[in-house]
C-alpha cells in the first residue's frame, strides 16, 4: 500500500479515542425531523384540499342567486357572509398551501442532511476497519450554508401565512356589506376603500414574497446536493489514496 497523502486544511483527522465517527448535532436533529416535516407538510396540503372543497360548495351556493339578490344582500346576510367567506378564503388558503409545500421541501433538505451524517459515520467506519488514520472532510460553507436558507424560507412562508390570516379579516369585514348599497357608493376616504386599498395592495406583493420563501427552501435542497457530490468527490479520492 502506498504512502497516504498528507493531511490537508479539508480534512479533519480523529484519534483513536474520538472514534467511531459520530453524526453532528445538526445531523442527528435532521435524522429525527424529516419524517415529521414532510407528514405535517402533506396534512397541511390535504387539509388545503378540504377547505378548497368546502369553499367550493360556498361559491356554487353564492353564485346561484342572481346578480341583483348578491348585490343587495345586507351585512349579515346568508350571501353576505358567503361572499365575505369566499373573499376571504382566498386571502390566506394559497399561503396555507405554500406553508405545507414548504414544510415537504423541508423535510427532503432534512433527509439530505441525514444522507450527509450516513457518508460521514459509513466513511469512517470504512477507514477504521480497513486500519488507517481516520478522516473526514471538513464541512464545506455549503453545508453550513443549506440549513439556514431552509429555516429562512420557512420563516417566510410562515410570516405569509400570518400576513394572510390577518388579511383574510380585513377582506371578510369589507365583503360582508350589501354591494349596492354600501360598498359600490363608498367615497374616498371612507373605512371600506381604506379596507379595500389595503387587501389589494398587500395581495399585490404577498404572491411574490411566498415565492421568495419557497425559493429559498429549493436554494437549501440546491446546496444540499452540492454538499453531497462535494462529500462524495473527497470519498472517493481517500479511498483511492487508501487503496494506490
Amino acid at each position: 500500500m502506498a504512502t497516504l497523502a498528507q493531511p490537508s486544511t479539508r480534512e479533519i483527522s480523529f484519534s483513536s479515542t474520538q472514534l467511531p465517527v459520530r453524526v453532528t448535532g445538526m445531523q442527528a436533529m435532521a435524522s429525527k425531523m424529516w419524517v415529521p416535516f414532510i407528514a405535517m407538510g402533506f396534512m397541511v396540503v390535504l387539509a388545503a384540499f378540504i377547505f378548497g372543497l368546502v369553499n367550493s360548495s360556498i361559491t356554487s351556493d353564492y353564485f346561484q342567486a342572481s346578480k341583483e339578490v348578491r348585490e343587495a344582500a345586507v351585512t349579515g346576510s346568508a350571501l353576505a357572509t358567503q361572499k365575505a367567506f369566499m373573499e376571504s378564503t382566498k386571502a390566506w388558503l394559497p399561503s396555507f398551501k405554500f406553508l405545507g409545500m414548504g414544510m415537504i421541501l423541508g423535510g427532503v433538505t432534512f433527509l439530505l442532511a441525514t444522507i450527509l451524517g450516513a457518508l460521514r459515520t459509513g466513511g469512517g467506519r470504512v477507514q477504521e476497519a480497513v486500519g488507517v488514520p481516520v478522516k473526514v472532510i471538513k464541512p464545506p460553507m455549503t453545508a453550513t450554508v443549506f440549513p439556514m436558507l431552509m429555516m429562512m424560507g420557512m420563516m417566510v412562508l410562515i410570516a405569509s401565512l400570518v400576513i394572510g390570516i390577518v388579511l383574510a379579516f380585513i377582506s371578510y369585514g369589507y365583503w360582508n356589506h350589501s354591494i349596492a348599497t354600501e360598498l359600490n357608493p363608498a367615497t374616498a376616504g371612507s373605512a371600506l376603500l381604506n379596507s379595500l386599498a389595503n387587501i389589494n395592495t398587500t395581495t399585490a406583493w404577498l404572491a411574490p414574497f411566498k415565492f421568495v420563501g419557497i425559493g429559498l427552501v429549493l436554494s437549501g435542497i440546491g446546496l444540499a446536493l452540492a454538499t453531497i457530490v462535494r462529500v462524495l468527490r473527497w470519498q472517493s479520492q481517500r479511498l483511492w489514496d487508501v487503496l494506490s
